[in-house]
């Protein structure tokens, strides 16, 4: 089934595509087979406006949190294609421009200066045009650069708020300029379809959505606990909770309504399966947002954005897992152990520095203990651990698990452990088949 509509998503993502060039080329097919250099150029540009628009909207789209597309493709791998659609779009942002401003100099005998400033001051609406495209090209190597020198989240979010500036001040420009648009009524009504689709599950999935389970739910903070010296859980309780549906291995995106976090949403992994009316984070110090969640008071109102994600199992009696992870990435497998160990054959591998820093060791020892599974604790900075020492490698990968191959395996963790366990995984003597293999990862 999620195949199917994962192919239906490709279909209809190709098929808009073939349709604007398709319409672009029953308008303008005709400049191209003229031959003429300036009417080339000019149809050229107006296909590169239109390819402009549609990958920006794509991005839209990708990043609105629409429901219906990350339930199928999840949240982490929208916002890998996001990065690679980022290209494409201001690729054709800044060919659009270049293109037209060539074939009206060609065709008036000016400058290319010359036009470009007649473009300026004697088209509609091309002034403002021209700033959403400085504005689409400022966003995109300001966010290069700050994930190259690992700045604020918060800053690449609020550079990210920008575009849909950009987008307004282009939008006008396209409806009164836009020579395929403006002679072509059918065109010209999809256009603005286009528009009202991806704004519409914008603004129901990433406002009105969390709004109104916010206020449906009354989700508050029910209490703070210390679980490492460097990790906090929060639980948060609300009204009629086993309404909010969630499932094991999924997340959350957080902000707490109190001085100091009311400006800032961050994703966490809910930590066990909810009950007694509770959901559960828990969050590492690892920057300054999480350096203050050990602060937050018992009654904080909370607004939750999802849940999300596609890390969750799909149990079938007969399915055997092995769950891998390393420092706080037990928390989405947390919860997946305590919702497959009662009926499934399990065994988990996790991995931290010292058993100081083992976050969840006495409930997973009770799981570990009450379902009979295998639970290894794998230490790399604690010389004097009676158990397993060092990194997951091939030798104790093997020792550990005899039956790697018959085994559904999730992992979460640190990138440079994933990207370690996915080349052992898929090493030719443990031989896991991709399909087999599950992770989430979130980076810039």
């Amino acid at each position: 089934m999620e195949k199917l509509k994962k192919y239906a998503i490709y279909f209809a993502f190709f098929g808009n595509l073939a349709l604007i060039i398709g319409l672009w080329w029953i308008i303008s097919g005709g400049l191209i087979e003229s031959g003429d250099l300036s009417a080339v150029l000019l149809a050229l540009g107006r296909l590169a406006g239109l390819l402009a628009v549609y990958f920006v909207l794509q991005q839209f789209l990708m990043m609105g949190r629409s429901y219906w597309l990350e339930k199928v493709f999840g949240l982490d791998k929208l916002t890998r294609i996001h990065h690679l659609n980022g290209y494409l779009s201001i690729s054709f942002i800044i060919i659009h421009p270049i293109l037209l401003i060539f074939s009206y100099s060609i065709g008036s005998g000016v400058s290319f200066w010359a036009q470009f400033m007649d473009f300026l001051y004697n088209y509609k609406d091309v002034g403002w045009a021209a700033l959403a495209a400085l504005f689409f090209i400022l966003i995109v190597f300001l966010s290069i650069y700050i994930v190259r020198k690992h700045l604020k989240y918060e800053l690449w979010y609020y550079v990210h708020l920008l575009t849909y500036l950009a987008i307004i001040l282009a939008f006008s420009h396209q409806l009164n300029l836009g020579g395929d648009l403006t002679t072509n009524k059918f065109f010209y009504y999809y256009w603005c379809a286009l528009y009202i689709f991806v704004f519409g599950n914008v603004l129901l999935f990433r406002f009105i959505r969390p709004v109104y389970n916010s206020l449906k739910y009354r989700f508050t903070v029910s209490d703070v606990v210390q679980e490492t010296p460097d990790t906090t859980s929060v639980y948060i309780t609300g009204k009629n909770l086993e309404k909010f549906k969630t499932h094991a291995g999924q997340f959350i995106i957080l902000r707490f309504f109190c001085k100091g976090f009311w400006w800032q949403a961050h994703p966490f992994s809910l930590s066990f399966v909810p009950k007694n009316n509770q959901l559960r984070i828990t969050v590492k110090n690892c920057g300054d947002f999480t350096a203050k969640i050990s602060q937050l008071k018992k009654g904080t109102p909370t607004y939750i954005d999802g849940p999300y994600g596609i890390f969750i199992a799909h149990a079938k009696p007969e399915t055997k897992y092995l769950f891998i992870a390393g420092g706080v990435g037990i928390t989405p497998i947390r919860s997946l152990i305590e919702e497959l160990a009662p009926a499934h054959d399990i065994i988990v591998l996790f991995s931290n520095k010292t058993m100081q820093d083992t976050i969840f060791k006495k409930e997973l020892d009770e799981l570990a203990q009450t379902n009979h599974f295998p639970m290894h604790y794998i230490l790399t900075d604690q010389k004097d651990y009676p158990g397993e020492k060092g990194r997951l490698d091939k030798e104790k990968f093997q020792r550990l698990v005899k039956d790697t191959r018959e085994r559904e395996v999730y992992l979460c963790g640190p990138i440079p452990m994933l990207k370690a366990m996915l080349q052992l995984l898929q090493d030719k003597d443990i031989g896991v088949k991709p399909e087999r293999i599950h992770f989430e990862k979130f980076e810039l």
